[in-house]
């Protein structure tokens, strides 16, 4: 441990770490540096502004099994105004990892030898390097400090820097603040998974801000903060009046007219989505222009617990809920660009719109510095009930691509989390809403292949009995009893009576064969019950014709002809068969009755119940999917409408 005296107000100071590079004064706010030959001084730098973080300095902690302890931190502000924590922490191997701290989240890296990265004038937002995707292109401003930190700190520096994300949780950013770019490799992590006792209940964080005597500086109405620990800006609920959150106070901007929409959702409503209790914060309207300007609602939500952030969208009536999700866990052929299609954990979402975006409307607290007229590229990609907004903004200063994945919410639902009624109903299909039944197919498909199994089952395993064959001799008796004779010259018509035979109440196959060619037979017959006189009645014609055309051999009908009847109750039956043919010679014929067979009708019948209702349906989806897909300015196919075809926006 070095100690020495202030170069500025002669005040104690510490390096308590060989390392470390710098040491801000606790005093004087004086940043301090060592060199081979004596103590230099940087200047002064701000106070720290309090953002409410749970670590501190001297905290000790254990990440993959090697302890550490946090020596200081700086606060970088962004350039669209957002204000972070980089925590600096000594490792007990010799190493110094960096804990960056943003809106709840906590990412840990360590510097990595490379001699790869790009420079910055070749870098763009959605590219990649190694296995990495760049999310955000940024210039990041020094504007605090505590502590010791292992690197030169200078009062006001600027450096430009780019974040990346990769697969399970990975992270990364390449620093160019020096000549050689230097590339700091890690995750996101936990609190918990860096060994951090805080000491805080979970979720509990120290306030920015006082909430309790805020006001607005331009109307003096109350300005009641959800998240004050993470809100940068603050528009007036009464007045529209414009205040950053800089320094633990309000600065004014200005003040709008409050006009335009009203939250439907009141500013400070609690509701539960999937477990999660959330706050809305903040409330604004944005829109596309096509052939006229498309508007949308979003209700910015904070997760208290988590500290972290969601959306309750509404467009058109149709609502939504959504949440960032990481880049690298998106496959996107065309980061920059509009891909026809995105996976994400292993689904498929189609671009639908692509448009540039812009605020119209603000209210509520942020955790950026919104404005109305802000603009960003807006591209859709839906897979109802889900959907994937990829968002491009650019400026001079920051380039950043983030996704956000929602979820389709029914009015109903949004009525019940929120405890609001009376929400609008929407009257046309919208961009993520699922059909009712849209997993018709695959019910139908299971449906046919069981009903496939059955009847193989049935098909096979029935038992199968034949309880009479008996063969008519046309020109005399038959084998069972004399026999009936109708003469008539041209159809003659004879009547057989068979011997009993027993039924056990199974379906029935009755069929009969006769070796007609280029004739006919007739056979109609009549099952009766010997002791209650039931009877069922059936028809066998038989008839087969044959010759040749051009040399072609031709054939029609068929010698054997069969019917199925459905089970008698068991008992000791007799038939009566009659059968008539052309004048000539009588032909023979066998009929044969078996009991105990399938029915294919009835699988027959079963395959249209479930056919004709899935077909119905099918049409209603296609006429649903087409009024959404009407509204898009892509086809299902992911190709780009003419400007005939037109496509309003239904953003969610």
């Amino acid at each position: 441990m070095a100690v020495a005296n202030c170069p500025s107000c002669g005040a104690a100071i510490e390096f308590a770490v060989g390392s470390s590079i710098v040491v801000v004064c606790d005093y004087c706010r004086s940043v301090v540096a060592r060199t081979d030959r004596a103590l230099e001084d940087l200047g002064k730098i701000a106070a720290i502004v309090d953002t409410g973080s749970p670590l501190q300095r001297n905290l000790p902690g254990k990440y993959r099994g090697v302890g550490f302890r946090l020596t200081g931190r700086t606060q970088m502000r962004h350039s669209m105004g957002g204000v972070w924590d980089e925590w600096y922490a000594a490792f007990d191997d010799g190493r110094w990892g960096w804990i960056a701290e943003a809106q709840g989240r906590y990412y840990v890296t360590f510097k990595t030898a490379a001699t790869d990265v790009p420079p910055l004038a070749v870098i763009e937002i959605g590219g990649t390097y190694r296995d990495m995707v760049i999310d955000e292109i940024g210039k990041a401003t020094l504007v605090s400090g505590e502590g010791e930190i292992p690197w030169r700190v200078e009062p006001g520096s600027e450096f430009d820097y780019a974040d990346l994300s990769g697969t399970g949780e990975r992270f990364a950013t390449i620093d160019y603040s020096e000549d050689s770019p230097l590339l700091f490799h890690g995750e996101q992590t936990t609190l918990a998974a860096l060994g951090i006792n805080t000491g805080l209940e979970p979720g509990r964080r120290g306030a920015r801000i006082t909430t309790e005597k805020l006001s607005c500086s331009n109307c003096g109405g109350p300005l009641n903060l959800v998240a004050p620990d993470a809100t940068e800006r603050v528009v007036c609920p009464n007045c529209g009046g414009i205040h950053d959150v800089a320094d633990s106070g309000l600065r004014y901007l200005n003040a709008l007219a409050k006009k335009g929409p009203q939250p439907l959702i009141p500013l400070g409503s609690k509701g539960t989505v999937d477990g999660e209790e959330w706050i809305v914060a903040g409330f604004m309207q944005r829109f596309v222009t096509f052939d006229r300007k498309y508007y949308w609602t979003e209700y910015l939500l904070f997760n208290a617990k988590a500290k972290s952030f969601g959306w309750l969208v509404d467009s058109d009536q149709h609502w939504s809920i959504a949440r960032a999700i990481p880049s690298a866990d998106v496959s996107d052929p065309l980061r920059n660009d509009a891909a026809s299609s995105v996976t994400y954990k292993g689904k498929k979402f189609k671009v639908f719109q692509d448009a540039k975006a812009t605020v119209s409307h603000v209210v509520g607290e942020f955790y950026w510095r919104v404005e109305v007229g802000e603009t960003s590229r807006a591209v859709d990609f839906i897979a109802p009930p889900e959907g994937i907004t990829k968002e491009i903004a650019g400026s001079k200063n920051s380039r950043e691509v983030n996704y956000t994945l929602a979820r389709y919410l029914p009015v109903a639902d949004v009525e019940k989390a929120f405890g609001v009624k009376s929400l609008p109903r929407p009257s046309a299909v919208g961009m993520i809403q699922p059909f009712v039944g849209h997993n018709i197919g695959g019910l139908w498909a299971s449906l046919l292949i069981a009903l496939f199994v059955i009847a193989f089952l049935l098909a096979v395993t029935r038992s199968r009995t034949e309880v009479l064959r008996e063969s008519l001799d046309l020109t005399g008796e038959s084998s069972w009893g004399e026999p009936v004779t109708t003469t008539n010259a041209a159809q003659p018509t004879r009547v057989f009576f068979t011997k009993p035979f027993n039924l056990t109440g199974k379906n029935l196959r009755v069929e009969a064969y006769s070796p007609v060619t280029n004739s006919w037979v007739y056979v109609a017959g009549d099952i009766v019950n010997e002791k209650s006189g039931l009877l069922e009645g059936f028809d066998l014609p038989v008839e087969f014709y044959e010759g040749y055309d051009g040399g072609e051999h031709w054939s029609e009908g068929s010698r054997t002809r069969t019917v199925f009847l459905s089970a008698l109750p068991a008992g000791s039956y007799a038939m009566r068969l009659e059968a008539q043919w052309p004048a000539g010679n009588p032909p023979s014929v066998m009929v044969r009755v078996t009991e105990g067979v399938f029915r294919w009708s009835h699988f027959i019948l079963a395959f249209l119940l479930i056919t004709v209702p899935a077909i119905l349906l099918g049409l209603r989806r296609f006429t649903f999917e087409a009024s959404r897909w009407s509204e898009s300015m892509y086809t299902q196919m992911g190709t780009l409408r003419s400007a005939t075809e037109g496509g309003d926006d239904d953003d969610e």
